[in-house]
């Protein structure tokens, strides 16, 4: 029987972790444990906690058979102290998701739903991180069951060591889905404007607000797949190493 953490970024009571549990647990044959940060932690990227302690506690939510546990810290922490710590073994698949809002091209390096997936390729678990592109919708169904129809196949196949697939599902109803995609990561760059502002103490401190920048992402990358009504499923491995530029950099005959 394999067992599936699921872990997210938005916290262990979020609507997406529950639903893509809710549809694990439906389907059955395999042993699901959540655990996820204790409230929202979103954009903290692959930050963990190294100076002070954890406490993993295990909660009630209604309906749910599988082990549920928040844990005081961050995605990544989540993900680690499940894999190394709280779990009864070493799990199968890592889940992190579904999040709440999209994480296309270099969102991911921010991103701490990708951040908590790839502790699973970290330590050489395969793993998937799922994303609905919605601030505001609560139907994550669609995305529940992509997901776990993917995570499925990744148990069936398997995926090279150091993969993670980032998932991208369009909020739509499934019948207005225009198909399914494999990509590669396009770009998502933000303008970030800095509004100034003074407290009652006369103190300055800065607010930041992001405003998305118009990128010339190329057909066939996850953020143009997922503005054309299509799930992007983009597989992304850890390893970033630009081999082709060793040989370049060794002819710079740099000295110490």
């Amino acid at each position: 029987m394999a067992l599936i953490l699921l872990t997210n970024d938005d916290g262990i009571f979020a609507p997406g972790i529950n639903a893509i549990r809710e549809e694990l647990e439906r389907i059955g044959g395999h042993e699901v444990w959540a655990v996820a940060p204790d409230r929202e932690r979103s954009a903290s990227g692959h930050a963990i906690t190294m100076y002070r302690p954890l406490f993993p506690i295990k909660v009630a939510i209604a309906g749910a058979q599988s082990p549920c546990y928040s844990v005081t810290g961050t995605p990544a922490d989540s993900a680690k102290l499940a894999i190394e710590a709280l779990l009864p073994r070493r799990p199968d698949l890592v889940i992190s998701g579904i999040n709440r809002g999209a994480n296309l091209g270099t969102d991911i390096f921010y991103s701490g739903t990708c951040a908590a997936a790839l502790e699973g390729p970290i330590l050489g678990i395969p793993a998937i991180a799922s994303s609905l592109d919605s601030w505001e919708s609560r139907d994550y169904s669609l995305a529940a069951r992509f997901t776990a129809e993917l995570a499925f196949k990744v148990l069936a196949e398997g995926l090279p060591a150091g993969t993670l697939l980032n998932v991208n599902i369009p909020a739509r109803p499934a019948d207005q889905v225009a198909g399914v995609r494999i990509t590669r990561m396009g770009e998502r760059l933000y303008k970030d404007q800095w509004d100034k502002r003074t407290d009652p103490r006369g103190r300055t401190y800065y607010w930041l607000a992001g405003e998305l920048m118009e990128m010339d992402n190329g057909p066939d990358t996850d953020v143009v797949a997922v503005a054309h009504g299509y799930i992007s499923v983009t597989p992304v491995q850890l390893d970033l190493t630009r081999y082709d530029q060793m040989q370049r950099l060794a002819g710079w005959d740099l000295q110490p």
